[in-house]
């Protein structure tokens, strides 16, 4: 790493009372480049913290392995000396999928649509954190060697700014013949052998006018899902919606939380209970759910003491606004001398996107995907040498130039149905395709 750091030479705190929720405080500083806010509802155990980042002091851009170049930033920008919740301060950042490149010898003959690099890592001067147990909300400043802080009011006294779109109303994807297709491969690969599980996707495009935080508005107000972000980086605006925590760490314990198991919400309660309980009892769904938590033993204990990995939840149903989800939760403890870099190669991607085992259902990934996936299925970080928490990009939007790109996808097994495998896509991105 070449560029010049700002040192770091001290925090400060400042408690705030406000009244308007993450999203309309960040707001006014949507368009800033850089600036970031992560946010989300939803279950009490993650869901606890919203972040702002605006004022960035220092922005890292990487095309090359990221894995290394975040242990040395972590560890420069260090926050371990600090009580809570100064130890709150963070990086926020990204790495698209196309960093397992770094990970291991694949395969690339997808066609790169509107190429943005492939990780960033931003640190700012003011950090803003939303406590939503505590009900408490802190300003945490940067003060580097040689400023002057000042008490950045303005911050606290920015208007409400208005943002507007239009869309497309043509939305361009992969047809269902071409999908279907796609998912009578995979299951072929399956029965020679090949792999378990594969998770395909397929790329949808259009136009739109306007602002790109207004899309993110939209979203958020129909579906407000707990790994939720917009990333104003560069010529790129970035508009998650995921339900999906990819890694989480404090200290040395870490935990994941894979997705497997999909079922849209009823129009009735009846409806809504009776999808709810066909999600609970499918062996289908079941059985992609187990296969994926084992993947993720196996890539958690790569990087973690022996015999601290387990399985603290299993199966776990959860709402969301417009799906049904079930949901593992794996816990490990790190072996020492390991730092969050590591433990993000030692995992990534998530292999509940892409299929077990991992290497095999990336080659056919990479061979059946038209579109490079780019941040799809990467993930959205927040991130610390004390404090870890990462989504997985899915339910995502990004927003280049005039152009919106997001792709929709599901897991592959032996026994789907290639015409619901490509209908489970259109009503996992419903509330993508209501948005716009």
């Amino acid at each position: 790493m070449s560029k010049p750091k700002p040192k770091l030479v001290d925090l400060k705190l400042t408690e705030f009372e406000t009244y308007k929720t993450p999203e309309e405080f960040y707001a006014p500083f949507a368009n800033q480049p850089y600036s970031a806010l992560l946010t989300g509802k939803g279950m009490d155990d993650n869901s606890r913290y919203s972040f702002i980042g605006i004022n960035p002091f220092y922005i890292h851009i990487s095309n090359d392995d990221p894995f290394a170049d975040i242990n040395e930033l972590l560890d420069y920008y260090s926050v371990k000396k600090y009580g809570y919740p100064l130890n709150l301060w963070s990086s926020i950042g990204f790495i698209s999928y196309d960093s397992a490149h770094f990970v291991e010898e694949l395969p690339k003959t997808t066609v790169d649509s509107y190429s943005p690099p492939k990780a960033a890592v931003v640190f700012y001067k003011d950090f803003i954190v939303f406590d939503h147990q505590d009900k408490k909300n802190y300003l945490i400043q940067a003060l580097l060697e040689g400023d002057l802080l000042t008490d950045h009011r303005e911050i606290f006294e920015t208007k409400n700014k208005k943002y507007s779109f239009s869309a497309d109303k043509n939305i361009k994807c992969m047809t269902k013949e071409e999908y279907c297709k796609n998912v009578e491969r995979i299951i072929d690969y399956i029965k020679k052998g090949d792999v378990y599980e594969v998770s395909l996707s397929h790329q949808c495009t259009t136009m739109f006018k306007g602002e790109p935080y207004a899309i993110f508005q939209k979203l958020y107000g129909i579906n407000s899902s707990p790994f939720s972000a917009y990333l104003a980086f560069g010529d790129y605006s970035v508009i998650c919606n995921s339900p999906e925590r990819f890694l989480f760490a404090k200290g040395d314990k870490v935990e994941t939380r894979p997705i497997k198991g999909t079922s849209p919400r009823g129009k009735t309660p009846k409806e809504d209970d009776e999808n709810r309980i066909e999600l609970l009892t499918s062996e289908k769904d079941s059985a992609e759910l187990a296969m994926i938590v084992d993947l993720l033993r196996n890539d958690l204990g790569k990087v973690s003491e022996f015999g601290s990995v387990a399985v603290k939840d299993h199966r776990r149903i959860e709402a969301f606004n417009n799906v049904w989800h079930l949901i593992s939760i794996i816990e490990s403890r790190l072996k020492k001398g390991v730092k969050y870099g590591d433990l993000l190669k030692a995992c990534f991607p998530g292999g509940s996107i892409t299929g077990c085992p991992k290497i095999r259902s990336m080659e056919i990934i990479d061979e059946l995907e038209k579109d490079t996936r780019h941040l799809y299925t990467g993930t959205i970080f927040v991130a610390n040498d004390a404090r870890f928490d990462s989504n997985i990009v899915i339910r995502t939007i990004v927003a280049h130039k005039n152009n919106l790109y997001f792709n929709v996808g599901g897991a592959v097994v032996y026994d789907s149905i290639p015409e619901k495998e490509y209908e489970e896509t259109m009503f996992k991105a419903g509330s993508i395709f209501a948005s716009l």
